[in-house]
């Protein structure tokens, strides 16, 4: 049996990086993971970091979502600042036009949302967002790509960066290995959870990666369940 390590980061790739994936399958799977994210604090983390960032007395702001997924967190985001009387726009992006089917049929007929299949770097730099997310995104990407992808969504936002990921240590790998075993049938959620962890990140591995990326000095903050929040401000 392979030991399992946590010194460094994991370059097994996760089986949701496959191209091609069944639409159904995939809708399963997103559905699991927007109930995990909900769960274990995935959700508050984000807004949390998005309260950081939008100015007191803003009435309105638009978002950009890399990595859409199944689309959960952009909704969340617009729920949360409708209860606060505030309009937001939220455009959420990801590489697999399965998911964006997904995404735009999980939250047909909610205002404010528009899903598309693009790549981040295809962008235009004149178009600016107030606040650019990645929520479980960086985690899929080798450091010289996650260096890279932070430049350009820095380079896309007016008042800051939210970066959400997970916290690369024993008691998440075990857990959620644990949890996913006993609860879910999916064969992603089952093998991508765990390995994500491996995939993830140290707080100082987020600070050099910002770094490098040529980023002001970030906030990084840990949330429940070991969940790192990186706000990097223009």
């Amino acid at each position: 049996m392979r030991a399992i390590g946590f010194a460094s980061r994991s370059d097994e790739l996760e089986l949701m990086d496959e191209p091609g994936l069944d639409l159904t399958e995939l809708s399963g799977t997103l559905g699991e993971l927007a109930f995990i994210n909900k769960a274990l604090g995935g959700h508050a983390s984000t807004l949390n970091g998005l309260a950081r960032l939008i100015p007191p007395g803003r009435r309105a702001f638009d978002l950009l979502d890399v990595g859409s997924g199944g689309g959960d967190t952009a909704r969340r985001v617009v729920e949360w600042a409708r209860r606060r009387g505030v309009s937001a726009r939220v455009h959420g992006i990801d590489l697999a036009p399965e998911a964006v089917a997904c995404a735009r049929q999980a939250n047909a007929g909610v205002p404010g949302l528009e899903f598309a299949a693009a790549d981040l770097f295809d962008l235009p730099a004149a178009r600016k967002y107030d606040v650019v997310h990645a929520g479980l995104v960086l985690h899929h990407l080798p450091d010289e790509a996650a260096i890279a992808a932070l430049a350009k969504m820095f380079s896309l936002c007016r008042f800051g960066l939210v970066i959400n990921d997970l916290h690369r240590h024993p008691m998440a790998y075990y857990a959620i290995k644990v949890l996913t075993s006993a609860l879910s049938k999916n064969r992603l959620i089952r093998h991508d959870a765990p390995l994500s962890v491996l995939r993830a990140f140290r707080r100082e591995e987020l600070e050099d990666l910002a770094r490098r990326a040529g980023l002001p000095a970030p906030d990084i903050s840990w949330h429940w369940a070991f969940r790192w929040v990186m706000t990097v401000r223009k």
